[in-house]
């Protein structure tokens, strides 16, 4: 009797193993949200939103923000309001393959977010982060950027990477009120540049201050740079109008071969002209990190 129960198991433990290869086939060639060949998040037990990434000691760090789904009252999921972003998503890996989840930095700590180990008590949200480092005194320090909604950028403080990380101002590095900000429609989505001369730079901005405008489209100047202090928690100056022709939001930078690129989403409102696709990733040269910048380009469709 034991041995037919034994033999009855083994019989449907093979059945559901010969399942398998045909499962696997029909989950390939019909994805829900990914086609064959493109299916590798980089993680996918839980959500992430406007990456940055950073290069350390041989491993490349990825910080998000922590997006999640909303919900209502009788718990169905509603058109996200981005309430939810209130922390910023880290993972890392030395070969792009394998990748360590590092958890979550909680930024946001005004109103009890966060449950109350928010860092920045006087913010509300952490959108989409940028990361730096620089070496002040001998020591390489890491500097986290973020947006608190559309109103603000703030700035953490850390000595590694994945923290911890500390807020050294205890307010918002950059407001409406930081001289050369006026016009931004949204103080949001920061890029940080440090050069080679060690000074570092901070991208910001997006918005359309009047879209049944034509002309405001087509040159919305929402976009700004400013330069940081050597510290890289303060600023030096006034902040510079980057003209992004269909600026909507996204800034980005990066230098290479002495040159310095600045990228960002293209609008989406009206009708736009060949070279300014709606909705891809324009991009700017120029030869100094505050510009001018001019207008080269688009990809990524």
């Amino acid at each position: 009797m034991k041995f037919k129960k034994l033999s009855t198991l083994v019989l449907a433990f093979a059945l559901l193993l010969s399942c398998f290869p045909l499962a696997s086939a029909y989950a390939a060639n019909n994805a829900l949200a990914k086609t064959p060949g493109n299916s590798n998040p980089l993680m996918d037990h839980k959500l992430g939103a406007d990456p940055f990434s950073l290069v350390y000691n041989g491993r490349v760090y990825v910080y998000m923000s922590s997006d999640a789904y909303v919900y209502n009252n009788d718990g169905t999921i509603k058109d996200n309001d981005f309430s939810a972003l209130n922390k910023i998503n880290v993972i890392s890996s030395a070969d792009m393959v394998n990748w360590t989840d590092h958890g979550s930095i909680p930024v946001a700590g005004l109103n009890n977010a966060n449950n109350g180990a928010g860092i920045a008590k006087w913010a509300s949200l952490s959108w989409a982060p940028s990361v730096a480092r620089k070496t002040i005194n001998g020591q390489d320090k890491f500097f986290l950027y973020f947006a608190n909604g559309a109103s603000g950028i703030g700035v953490l403080t850390s000595n590694s990477p994945v923290g911890p990380w500390s807020d050294p101002l205890g307010k918002a590095l950059v407001t409406g009120s930081t001289p050369g900000m006026s016009g931004v429609t949204w103080l949001f989505d920061p890029a940080a540049l440090v050069d080679d001369d060690g000074t570092g730079y901070l991208y910001m901005g997006g918005g359309i201050p009047n879209t049944s405008d034509a002309a405001v489209v087509a040159s919305p100047k929402t976009a700004r740079v400013i330069k940081l202090g050597a510290d890289m928690i303060s600023l030096n100056g006034s902040a510079v109008t980057i003209d992004a022709p269909y600026m909507f939001e996204d800034s980005g930078i990066h230098k290479y071969n002495g040159k310095y690129y600045y990228s960002y989403c293209i609008n989406f409102s009206g009708t736009h002209p060949a070279a300014y696709p709606a909705g891809e990733i324009g991009y700017m040269v120029s030869n100094s990190p505050m510009g001018p910048f001019t207008y080269t380009g688009h990809f990524l469709k």
